[in-house]
């Protein structure tokens, strides 16, 4: 890979660089009990579904614990309650049920109705139509949504300890290591 299809690829981490240190400082301060409620602060009981099977679709069980195992969902909850600005919850509020709605116009059904399959299907043809460009204004929800939820993901301790090779205080600079097919990213403290 050349270095300028890494950085092509790799520049939606820049777009993301004003919120990540807000979004990191509250996921490390979320406490297990505020999980364990299963009150949802903002988000009620259908945008909670709907905000798992997203999420899950995105990032399903495999050997690995899915996006709703690790309450990616509850994450996404205290965001919109005590990080995003109003405009900001309203907006992502409006995209969610927009997505869903798109998706009924498409499919003729919800996405929650759709097969798994047909769920992998929808996200994949969105994928392909969104990630993949650069947005200098307004960006998609679903762009936004997919960068939370793996931002997310990787910031809970199953997810990064069962999916990449952690190492609390890493090593010396090694600038070019050979990947072998099943290895895992190995990452320090500073992600």
């Amino acid at each position: 890979m050349n270095r300028r299809k890494a950085l092509e690829q790799t520049s939606w981490i820049l777009k993301s660089a004003i919120f990540t240190p807000t979004i990191l400082s509250v996921l490390q301060g979320c406490k297990e009990k505020e999980f364990n409620t299963g009150n949802m602060l903002v988000l009620n009981k259908d945008q909670d579904a709907l905000v798992k099977i997203i999420a899950d679709t995105i990032i399903p069980k495999t050997r690995t614990p899915g996006a709703s195992e690790v309450k990616v969902n509850q994450f996404f909850d205290l965001l919109l309650n005590d990080v995003f600005e109003k405009e900001v919850k309203q907006q992502f509020l409006e995209g969610l049920a927009q997505f869903d709605e798109d998706c009924r116009s498409k499919n003729g059904k919800n996405f929650i109705e759709l097969s798994d399959t047909e769920r992998f299907s929808y996200l994949d043809n969105l994928d392909r139509e969104v990630m993949g460009k650069e947005y200098t204004e307004k960006v998609p929800f679903y762009y936004t949504f997919k960068h939370l939820t793996t931002l997310i993901y990787f910031s809970t301790e199953e997810g990064l300890k069962q999916n990449l090779n952690y190492i609390p205080i890493p090593g010396p600079y090694q600038g070019n290591i050979v990947y072998k097919e099943g290895d895992k990213i190995t990452v320090g403290n500073q992600m």
